[in-house]
């Protein structure tokens, strides 16, 4: 458990607030996924106290998370935060004076990473190549075939207001 993360229970009785601040490695988060890392440092900034029979936890943190390009698997870094995280544990489900805050932190980051990811703002030049496997709503207009690989026009964005949804109809 590193120092920082350690939330010490008994000093915040008198509503004595721990501030839980900094930059982080990511190995607390100990991730051992091929198509998931976090190569940058956890930024975070929150604090523990108490309120009534609970320790309350609330924190904000932003990191960068490597995933694969969902069309063409190319690595991209995806910046992503979460803001104002509550946790609470009762008190009397703590053993000891110690609590490791680390833990309700790494459940929050990898609940909130991205999924799935597309490079170039969702507009992947290698979609064409899948365009004979998604219907023509979906897929790239048989117009927009001609043009080589990486001028094409991007289906992703559609018309203004129009939603995409990747590979729905796979």
């Amino acid at each position: 458990m590193q120092e920082s993360f350690k939330v010490w229970v008994d000093r915040l009785k008198e509503g004595q607030v721990q501030k839980i601040e900094g930059s982080f490695d990511s190995s607390f988060l100990d991730i051992n996924e091929t198509d998931l890392k976090f190569p940058k440092e956890v930024v975070v900034q929150g604090e523990a106290y108490l309120a009534d029979q609970h320790l309350v936890l609330r924190f904000s943190a932003s990191t960068q998370a490597a995933l694969p390009c969902a069309v063409c698997n190319k690595i991209l870094n995806v910046a992503f935060c979460i803001k104002n995280v509550y946790h609470t544990e009762a008190l009397e489900d703590l053993r000891g004076a110690l609590f490791d805050s680390s833990e309700p932190l790494r459940e929050a980051l990898l609940i909130e990473a991205p999924r799935y990811v597309e490079c170039n703002e969702g507009c992947c030049p290698e979609r064409v190549l899948l365009a004979s496997y998604l219907s023509p709503a979906k897929g790239v207009s048989s117009q927009k075939k001609e043009a080589p690989l990486g001028e094409q026009p991007c289906s992703a964005k559609g018309e203004e207001g129009d939603v995409h949804f990747p590979f729905a109809n796979l």
